[in-house]
């Protein structure tokens, strides 16, 4: 009779390590040049995809929207409800993207 609650105790020990993972939304905007990006987002960073390259930007605090940093100022991602902004090589590029429904 002990042996049928084994496997549950095994169980119940193998799910007490796990850490909770953030939740990450996927979100794809059409930028005002056709331009498609695909953002996933969750608490710490952004991780956004271009055509060769992923930039991974950590959150930085900001008071009227999400904003994402790159350490050296290089990247940025901002974020407000449905609109974006994603400017690269400070200021040599700069995208204003919509969220696709």
């Amino acid at each position: 009779m002990i042996r049928k609650g084994l496997p549950v105790l095994a169980l119940a020990a193998l799910m007490g390590g796990c850490t909770e993972m953030p939740a990450t939304r996927q979100i794809h905007y059409r930028c005002d040049n056709g331009y498609a990006l695909h953002v996933e987002l969750d608490e710490e960073q952004a991780r956004v995809h271009l055509d060769e390259r992923t930039l991974v930007l950590p959150r930085r605090p900001d008071m009227q929207g999400e904003r994402y940093v790159s350490d050296d100022r290089q990247q940025l991602f901002l974020r407000k409800g449905d609109q974006a902004v994603l400017a690269v090589s400070a200021g040599h590029g700069m995208l204003r993207c919509t969220e696709l429904p």
